[in-house]
């Protein structure tokens, strides 16, 4: 277990794939493959640090995806242009990786928002071609323009962590379907995506049509990290683990649990995070009739998520509608633990999860009290839950699933 949480073993390749590479990207002889990567608003570079030292980043609960890709790099023999939104650079420098800040002003509203985008997807390939990499490995955020710019100049490849409507609820009116018109057209010059969820897929496909190697990951988690299984037989510690916000449904779970309180009373709601709702959640906790049989977490590191996981019997994820949700981790994370989930029928991760997590109608707070109340009344039900869950552990350990070893394998063809 300790050899599958070294970073060297963070990707799984053919023996081949370095050679793979190069022929594919026309990778002349003497020189290493140039591959230039969004890394988003993370903190790549100190997640590189860690990486540097053989470490996977502490503050991560899964295996980051700038991680991966600094062990796919490694193992293709390549050299990196890494796009941060972060001036910090590496206390220790790599010539492999070369990391350039792009500023995204990710305060801006309305029409101010669409300008600030168009110019940092200006600015974003202006970077890249600069750097003239053989492959560019952009997320799914951008303005149609950023995609056209990096295409027209070399090989596009897609990493997409969001989907680009709420799972269900395409918009159908006149000025969405010409936004997802332009959209798809930009996005069809990526020759392959990995994608975090198949519902991710399924909206790269409808948008941009076939054609293209597209892979949905597993995320990964570090053994280390992982709790010996134990026997759930009562789902009475319950657990929301996420941004504290309001389409994140956390007030919904609030007026269900009061519900539901008075008939369980060794029940306990759990809820972790941090958000702009911090305030009014404190608050709406602090007037609540079951304020005895809550508790506020607060934010938690990587090892808090872990052990509040393990703690727990159920995890619930009641996402609202107005979310655009590529797979809700923390359901795939519970279900590493043993742990069953109740998510809303919007949340992508219940489709990986399988029959491990059951889903109710978004927006439905009593279909949300009525799925609850069922697995808190029927033990039965719930321990075949819960015994379901311990499918997915194997699959988040086995690495050739993962992002970086998708991405290879779409890079290489």
């Amino acid at each position: 277990m300790e050899r599958l949480d070294d970073v060297t073993q963070a990707v799984v390749l053919a023996p081949d794939a370095p050679a793979r590479l190069r022929a594919r990207l026309g990778v002349p002889a003497g020189r290493a493959p140039r591959l230039a990567f969004q890394a988003g608003p993370g903190d790549a570079v100190g997640t590189y640090e860690q990486w540097a030292e053989g470490r996977h980043d502490a503050r991560v609960p899964v295996l980051a995806y700038s991680a991966q890709f600094y062990s796919l790099v490694a193992a293709l023999g390549a050299e990196a242009l890494v796009i941060t939104e972060s001036e910090h650079q590496p206390a220790v420098p790599d010539p492999r990786f070369r990391f350039v800040c792009v500023k995204r002003d990710r305060s801006a509203r309305r029409l101010g928002w669409h300008l600030a985008e168009r110019d940092y997807a200006r600015r974003l390939a202006a970077t890249i071609n600069d750097w003239a990499p053989d492959a560019t490995i952009l997320g799914g955020d951008l303005k149609p323009g950023a995609y056209h710019a990096v295409a027209r100049k070399g090989r596009l490849f897609l990493t997409l962590h969001s989907t680009f409507w709420p799972m269900g609820s395409r918009p159908q009116g006149l000025r969405s379907r010409a936004r997802q018109w332009a959209l798809g057209r930009a996005l069809a010059c990526a020759e392959g995506a990995v994608c975090t969820s198949a519902e991710c897929a399924r909206q790269l496909e409808v948008l941009a049509g076939g054609g293209r190697r597209i892979e949905a990951e597993m995320p990964q988690v570090l053994a280390a990290h992982l709790h010996p299984p134990r026997a759930r037989e009562r789902a009475r510690r319950l657990l929301f683990l996420g941004r504290i916000e309001a389409n994140k449904g956390v007030f919904d779970l609030l007026e269900a649990f009061g519900a539901l309180a008075p008939r369980f009373a060794d029940t306990r709601l759990v809820l972790a995070g941090t958000g702009s709702a911090d305030d009014a959640l404190a608050d709406a906790v602090a007037r609540h009739e079951a304020r005895a049989q809550i508790e506020l977490a607060g934010l938690l590191d990587a090892d808090g998520v872990h052990e509040a996981l393990g703690e727990a019997d159920l995890l619930i994820c009641p996402t609202r509608a107005e979310v655009t949700e590529g797979l809700a981790l923390v359901v795939l994370e519970a279900a590493a633990q043993g742990v069953p989930s109740v998510a809303s029928s919007v949340v992508p991760a219940a489709e990986t999860a399988g029959a491990a997590c059951v889903t109710f109608p978004v927006n439905d707070v009593q279909a949300l009290q009525t799925t609850l109340a069922r697995l808190m009344e029927d033990d039965s039900a719930y321990e075949a839950l819960a015994r379901e869950a311990a499918a997915i552990r194997p699959r988040m350990l086995d690495r050739s699933l993962g992002w970086g070893s998708c991405l290879g394998r779409v890079l290489t063809g």
